[in-house]
């Protein structure tokens, strides 16, 4: 039994390699001890101030003596140069680097020995000796900062008890900016240079946390927190207590940022702030109840940003960007249930996804609209409380939710956390009766689920709702049923397909129920459960709409069916676009403003004749408005396919909002010559490692070029293994690269299982089966008639 109390850590770095002391302040009665502790040169080892037998073997520093008081450990680190995870270089402008870290899940270990689990918290001393012209910073104010010769030793205040993975050290020429008006302090901190485009992330945090500390009824613990820009970022961000560190497209924006930057900022800076409370000071047991950190930051992100940012529709938001991404991934015979059992650590990092993330906050929606507002945050104002500063699991925040409302929620939560995927609702209307019908909801496969359901649904404009959990329900009306809708405000985790979808059509469906509508028979027609007709009948219902999610909806699956069958689909496509084209061209509120940049996105795609008008304004580019920028540079792409002009410009630009523009806009050029042109600069880092998968999976769609882009990575696949599992920690991040194939398979099935199948190991082995089954369902998409 190990009890732990702090670690007290001395580093002295010299460039890339640093010396380290640490003492571990813990008691443990047991003949052999194991810390976690990778790739660090264990110099030697004392116990209780004796020098004790040690080795290290398999990741694991093994102690050999019983501990009463402390061990100290002398070693030597190295600042990793090719990866973005453990401690590592981040480069940026010429020759220049920042040091950081990035420690979520298990790579602490990759920093100091450590016991790396997030149960076994502890408190955390840091001293950091650098040269004279760099600053440091951590997760806790500085104490003081003292001269030795050529270089400073920073000491930083002591820490709360918190997990390894919440850790944080940066070393660079850190710029800032302070807010000081009150408690706690932010700070803005980047590379030299980019500050001042922080503001607007320090005014959106001030909010967020001052609606944090009003919702949990918790004040936010630390004196201070850090908002750090990191040049090169595996992540969108990551939580270190007082200490967020943020890709930089995640952090900076101002007024002349487009809305999708501004909003994307936000909703990061909010989910990040979110974990301050959920996550740091009350921390899951174990990485099985990871969904539970991440589900309810994803969840409080988009709660915030409605009471701050209303004009941004924050809810439907939430539901365009979290629960339909979700409901796709969880329509696959390759979802996994929320609450995942952890059995490797290596797991962990499949568990970062949309399961995690929005099917998880999506049923903290339909809890929180079954038990209402404020019944839900009194149960996690009494979670928060009762475990802060220590460790939690699922399990203890329903039970917190049920004490308060009365009922047993844990019942009804144990059944959406505990098995995969969800149903969908079949709804049968018979004069004055009502049929409700559920079965598990599939794109491809057959399932005999049940689910506990809160039903919603309204008729003859009569709310109703229940707990469906059977096969099937009949309910009698009183009246003739003249119409109906399901799932009321799109607040259930589930589909609904109607019998007689004219009933819905007649009843007023607000903005939420429209998109829910477009997608579930999206999904409908993936399943084959309708047909093309009916699907196209539909979208057209739509084709003026001045809905900004359902436009957004739409375009995204008009663009799905180009990319599949580019001759097959355009006009479709291209009706919709244009007509969505002259609704939006003149409308000036920021959720219009993203739906008409999505239109001019995709219609400059798949339209040569659209982008070669569009094109012109390219020489006009740096004074356009942020909002049609990316459309113009994709225009641009498809136009001229000028490879030379794009690249000087991407090089010229010292954002990332604006270099992910131009990256956009090289990745849609239609010359076959484009994939031994760009993938070259993401080996030498002149694309970023972080921006990557972006390039990669662009090319593999590109009906264009895919064929030489599918190409490529089977034939350089080991160098791209070497790589990606060098930079991102190991080979299960060959995962995203997998993803990407799905449409080297729509042209090419076979071939491309073949492929997969020679190349499978564990680690990958979920995500080629989402590409395989992926490929099946979209080599049916170029079967549908669509006369």
């Amino acid at each position: 039994m190990i009890d732990l109390k702090r670690y007290t850590i001395f580093l002295d770095f010299n460039g890339f390699n640093y010396n380290g002391e640490e003492k571990i302040e813990l008691t443990s009665d047991e003949d052999r001890l194991e810390l976690d502790s990778v790739d660090i040169d264990i110099i030697n080892v004392k116990a209780d101030g004796n020098p004790v037998k040690f080795e290290v073997k398999d990741e694991k520093l093994i102690v050999y003596s019983k501990v009463s008081k402390d061990i100290e450990i002398k070693f030597k680190g190295k600042v990793a140069e090719n990866s973005i995870l453990g401690i590592y270089a981040a480069p940026y402008g010429e020759g220049k680097y920042m040091i950081t870290t990035q420690f979520e899940a298990v790579y602490a270990r990759r920093f100091i020995p450590c016991f790396d689990h997030p149960a076994l918290k502890a408190r955390f001393k840091l001293f950091v000796r650098v040269d004279k012209d760099l600053k440091v910073i951590s997760n806790m104010p500085i104490i003081s900062v003292k001269d030795e010769g050529d270089k400073v030793v920073y000491e930083f205040d002591e820490t709360p008890k918190m997990s390894t993975y919440l850790l944080y050290l940066g070393i660079d020429e850190f710029e800032e900016i302070i807010d000081e008006s009150r408690k706690p302090k932010i700070i803005i901190a980047t590379v030299p240079g980019k500050s001042s485009k922080g503001y607007f992330a320090m005014s959106v945090a001030r909010r967020v946390i001052d609606f944090y500390e009003q919702y949990f009824e918790i004040p936010y613990q630390l004196p201070k927190v850090h908002l750090i820009q990191v040049p090169e970022f595996a992540a969108g961000a990551m939580e270190n207590w007082g200490a967020i560190t943020f890709r930089e497209s995640a952090l900076l924006a101002d007024d002349s940022s487009s809305v999708y930057q501004r909003f994307r900022v936000a909703e990061v800076v909010a989910h990040e702030l979110a974990h301050q409370w959920f996550g740091n000071l009350v921390t899951l047991k174990w990485w099985d109840d990871l969904w539970l950190n991440e589900s309810f930051a994803t969840f409080m992100a988009y709660k915030s940003l409605k009471d701050i940012f209303p004009q941004w529709d924050s809810e439907g938001a939430f539901i365009f960007a979290e629960t339909l991404s979700a409901l796709e991934k969880d329509s696959l015979s390759t979802t996994h249930p929320i609450e995942a059992r952890v059995r490797d650590v290596f797991e962990i990092e499949q568990l970062f996804d949309d399961i995690s993330y929005g099917k998880g906050a999506s049923v903290l929606r339909m809890v929180e609209g079954f038990v209402g507002f404020d019944v839900f945050r009194r149960g996690v104002v009494n979670y928060l409380k009762r475990f802060s500063f220590s460790n939690a699991q699922g399990s203890d925040f329903w039970n917190s939710i049920s004490e308060v409302s009365g009922s047993n929620v844990s019942d009804i939560m144990e059944d959406w956390i505990t098995k995969p995927g969800y149903p969908i609702i079949y709804v049968k209307i018979d004069g004055k009766s009502i049929e409700f019908l559920q079965k598990r909801f599939s794109l491809i496969g057959e399932y005999d689920t049940i689910y506990k359901v809160p039903l919603t649904y309204e008729v003859n404009g009569k709310f109703e709702k229940l707990i469906f959990d059977r096969r099937n329900i009949k309910i009698n009306s009183d009246d003739e049923i003249r119409s109906i809708k399901v799932n009321i405000n799109r607040s259930g985790f589930y589909r609904v397909l109607y019998d007689s979808i004219s009933l819905a059509l007649s009843t007023k469906l607000n903005r939420y129920e429209e998109l829910g509508l477009v997608n579930d028979y999206w999904n409908f027609l993936l399943a084959l459960l309708v047909n093309f007709k009916t699907y196209y009948d539909i979208i057209n219902i739509f084709i003026n709409t001045t809905n900004p999610f359902v436009t957004r909806e739409i375009t995204s699956q008009l663009l799905t069916l180009y990319l599949i069958d580019p001759k097959k689909y355009y006009k479709i496509s291209r009706d919709f676009l244009v007509s969505q084209y002259k609704v939006y061209k003149n409308l000036t509120d920021d959720l219009s403003k993203l739906a008409y940049s999505d239109v001019l996105k995709t219609l400059s795609y798949i339209d040569e004749d659209f982008a070669l008008g569009l094109s012109n304004l390219f020489s006009e580019y740096d004074k356009l408005d942020s909002n049609i920028k990316e459309a113009v540079a994709i225009a641009y792409a498809v136009a001229t396919g000028d490879f030379s002009t794009l690249v000087n410009k991407y090089n010229s630009y010292n954002l990332d909002e604006e270099k992910g523009k131009i990256l956009s806009a090289i990745s849609s050029i239609r010359d076959k010559s484009i994939v031994d042109k760009v993938i070259p600069l993401i080996f030498n880092r002149t694309i970023k490692i972080q921006d990557a998968p972006f390039v990669i999976s662009s090319l593999l769609r590109s009906p264009y070029v895919r064929d030489e882009a599918c190409k490529y990575i089977k034939d350089n696949f080991d160098q791209l293994k070497q790589f990606i599992s060098t930079a991102y920690g190991g080979p299960w991040a060959i995962g995203r690269l997998i993803r990407a194939m799905v449409m080297c398979g729509v042209d090419n099935p076979n071939e491309t299982i073949n492929f997969l199948e020679k190349i499978r190991f564990k680690d990958i082995s979920r995500p080629i089966n989402e590409v395989e089954e992926w490929i099946k369902i979209y080599s049916r998409v170029k079967e549908f008639n669509v006369e």
